[in-house]
């Protein structure tokens, strides 16, 4: 990767790569796991590695305040505050709907690590709330504080780079072990920029690759369009020498379920046969909704049987413990 931009640590990586063989025997594929969940901060999951670029930023525009938002219980909330404390940092985060009663799961965290908190009732949360904290923002600096605002997820093409990397890492764990490169890689796609980096980083890394991003939420950033945007930006800032249309982005859209962060049947299926033939455990919110995904593309002969088939762990079991 020729970018010049530079990274704050925040996680333990690499992270591990280790096999589901019993689940990959069923299937009749070759399939591993790739453990972003262990990725060290807070709980883990794949925003720490966007958060070293973004982190970075924001302390070279002598930042003193993270802005950020996201679902009710973010992942990418918990991980960007946790970031902030470690950087030495406020952290103020919106949310959607009205304060909850109790604060449990992401939210109890949130509140342990100091983060001082928004809750904004509206059915448009994910469209409005970029003005809500640029509004932050304004306010902040009228009284001498510099706010850097995060987008939700992380996932602009700075915070994506940390995706290109995680392709370059793999690419490597794979040679170390004398492993040919995988026939796909699957990872959920919410906010886009993991999987954005991912498909820039690939293209490189490991080019006959294909990137099967599992879509989970119905927002305009998850339209495709959007995707190959940023994919192309992440690709340009990451200095490779690639440029994608909408039509090459393999995106399923079918494992949305009832709604974002709304449990389904499949992926609640896929959460139990992970966690009893491996051990380990996926959320309902993303990884288990991918995983199925991953398991209806094999079974429909979309990821052919024999396949060598990695799959991108992004986090989020306390989700689990959610009602």
């Amino acid at each position: 990767m020729n970018s010049k931009q530079t990274r704050y640590p925040l996680g333990c990586f690499p992270t591990p790569i280790h096999n589901l063989d019993n689940v990959g025997r069923s299937l009749d594929i070759d399939l591993r796991i790739k453990r972003e969940d262990l990725s060290g901060l807070a709980a883990g999951g794949n925003k720490v590695r966007k958060l070293e670029y973004l982190i970075a930023d924001a302390k070279a525009k002598q930042a003193t305040t993270l802005v950020t938002a996201g679902a009710h219980q973010s992942n990418h909330v918990l991980q960007t505050v946790a970031a902030a404390r470690k950087a030495d940092m406020r952290a103020i985060a919106f949310l959607p709907g009205p304060r909850p009663e109790k604060f449990v799961g992401n939210l109890f965290f949130d509140r342990l690590l100091g983060a001082e908190i928004e809750f904004l009732v509206s059915d448009r949360f994910f469209e409005e709330v970029p003005g809500y904290m640029s509004n932050c923002q304004r306010e902040l600096a009228k009284r001498g504080e510099r706010a850097y605002v995060v987008p939700v997820g992380g996932s602009n093409a700075l915070g994506s780079l940390g995706y290109v990397d995680c392709a370059y890492e793999m690419a490597s764990q794979y040679a170390d072990s004398g492993l040919n490169a995988p026939d796909y890689v699957v990872v959920v796609t919410g906010s886009v920029g993991t999987y954005a980096g991912l498909v820039a980083g690939c293209s490189d890394a490991w080019p006959r690759t294909r990137v099967l991003g599992i879509v989970v939420n119905q927002y305009q950033f998850s339209r495709r369009e959007n995707v190959v945007q940023l994919t192309n930006d992440v690709a340009q800032l990451a200095g490779i020498q690639r440029q994608w249309t909408a039509e090459e982005l393999y995106l399923d859209y079918d494992y949305v379920g009832p709604g974002y962060g709304i449990r389904s049947e499949a992926g609640d299926s896929a959460i139990a046969l992970v966690a009893q033939k491996e051990g380990v455990l996926l959320d309902p919110t993303y990884t288990g909704k991918a995983f199925a995904g991953l398991l209806g593309n094999v079974r429909s002969g979309a990821i052919p049987l024999g396949s060598q088939v990695l799959f991108v762990h992004t986090g989020g079991a306390i989700a689990n413990f959610v009602d």
